[in-house]
């Protein structure tokens, strides 16, 4: 339906706009993408256009034995994080990437028993930092958990993800082999117009085509026939 080319020090996420912009025009109800575009930003991008994300599961990030941000509650009332022993983590401030960031009081962590597995900075104070549109990403978390979205994710990689190591190991994409963006943009245009012509051909088994022939004459003035 439609592709993007980008460098490969682009993130996921910040190709999705470009991307996004030539599938629009289908009116997607559905977008599942891998946990590349995973992002509050994406998330909120997406629901406010009334498209459900459907997005995978993600292992809890960080050091093993560690305290999580998963191990902290939020407080949407109140506005604040509570930490496994009840102590208050209160807001500060808002990050122009857009993250707010909450801060423990560092009197109160230094004599707290959990100290050591629940941060390592030298002021003893930890803080937990929350885009301003998690609610968004909490929200498509609910909606892997509805039914049928767990069927519908397994679509991917019964189609995508084929196509991707189809393209990998028999079409010579598994490098860049070509110098520069719009030469690159050729190469998967017509890899993937390819895919898509076995996939007619695929689909047109025990079905009747006709051929149809025509002659066309050129002339100096154009067409005749």
């Amino acid at each position: 339906m439609a592709y993007s080319v980008e460098a490969g020090n682009v993130h996921d996420s910040q190709a999705f706009p470009a991307l996004f912009s030539k599938l629009e025009a289908f009116s997607p109800r559905y977008i599942i993408a891998d946990s590349g575009y995973k992002t509050p930003a994406i998330a909120h991008y997406l629901l406010q256009r009334n498209i459900i994300p459907v997005f995978p599961y993600t292992r809890p990030k960080g050091v093993r034995g560690n305290l999580r941000p998963g191990d902290f509650v939020y407080d949407a009332f109140y506005d604040c994080y509570l930490c496994p022993e009840n102590q208050v983590l209160a807001y500060r401030t808002t990050t122009r990437a857009g993250y707010r960031e909450y801060k423990s009081d560092p009197k109160v962590c230094i004599s707290c028993p959990l100290l050591s597995v629940c941060t390592q900075s030298q002021n003893q104070q930890k803080v937990i930092t929350r885009h301003v549109w998690k609610d968004d990403l909490e929200y498509c978390k609910e909606i892997r958990h509805q039914r049928g979205m767990k069927e519908l994710y397994k679509k991917r990689k019964e189609t995508i993800e084929r196509l991707f190591g189809t393209a990998k190991e028999y079409h010579n994409l598994r490098y860049t082999r070509e110098k520069g963006k719009s030469k690159m943009e050729d190469k998967i245009g017509l890899t993937l117009a390819c895919l898509n012509l076995k996939k007619l051909v695929k689909m047109r088994v025990d079905k009747p085509f006709y051929f149809v022939q025509m002659t066309i004459i050129l002339s100096k003035d154009g067409i005749l026939a």
